[in-house]
């Protein structure tokens, strides 16, 4: 990649990379410039697109500065955002199926309970496709709150947490700072309100100009905690 001019689908690639990062390690520009040596301006312009290529030198710079390799910038067709080394997924794949039928149970049943509560707050509701930015959209005037869904299995037989959970949501903010679409809030619908909790304890400050939270359901329909903006 170092050689040509990206295309437009890579350059987008490499600015969600390069921002899902800086965010979720909670960078400003000014602190990855003086982790870097690289001018404020310059990384902004990555960030942006308006730098069409990385040179192997800022590659090696920023993988470092970032904690991560220099594969991350290079090979921009293997999603390393979704890689970790702990067990979080069954392997067999009769346990495989059973995951899966409890994330489709899971995400059925949060549907059903936070819809009507929509509805009665004034929101429409549409459903999306899978590989949206969130499985349901609530839109109310120009407010548009895009809500995924995301199914924890056994965590006594396979341990999560937000050691776990880390790249996991780092693709989410990555996905979210590049969006193009509408959106001015972003919910993250989860089974277990633990690690909700732990999440916004760990990363307090993402700078997106957006309001995020975490769902969890509840008697009530559902409990929502927010991200500090």
């Amino acid at each position: 990649m170092t050689d040509k001019t990206l295309n437009n689908e890579e350059i987008q690639e490499l600015r969600r990379r390069l921002r899902a990062k800086r965010l979720f390690l909670d960078l400003t520009y000014q602190q990855l410039a003086d982790k870097t040596g690289m001018s404020k301006s310059t990384l902004q312009r990555y960030e942006t697109g308006g730098i069409k290529n990385l040179s192997y030198d800022k590659i090696s710079i920023l993988s470092n500065a970032l904690d991560v390799p220099t594969s991350y910038f290079t090979d921009l067709t293997q999603d390393y955002t979704s890689t970790n080394t702990q067990k979080i997924q069954p392997d067999s794949l009769e346990d495989r199926r059973e995951f899966m039928k409890q994330a489709r149970e899971f995400e059925e049943m949060g549907i059903e309970h936070i819809t009507p509560k929509l509805i009665q707050q004034g929101y429409a509701v549409e459903k999306q496709h899978h590989g949206s930015l969130g499985d349901i959209v609530a839109t109310k005037g120009k407010e548009v709150w895009h809500i995924d869904f995301k199914f924890i299995g056994d965590t006594s037989r396979y341990p999560t947490g937000p050691g776990v959970q880390t790249h996991d949501f780092m693709l989410r903010v990555g996905r979210l700072a590049t969006y193009q679409g509408p959106v001015t809030k972003y919910s993250l619908f989860i089974n277990i309100r633990d690690i909700g909790d732990q999440l916004i304890q760990r990363y307090k400050n993402i700078r997106l100009n957006i309001e995020m939270s975490i769902i969890s359901l509840s008697d009530e329909g559902y409990d929502e905690i927010s991200f500090e903006k």
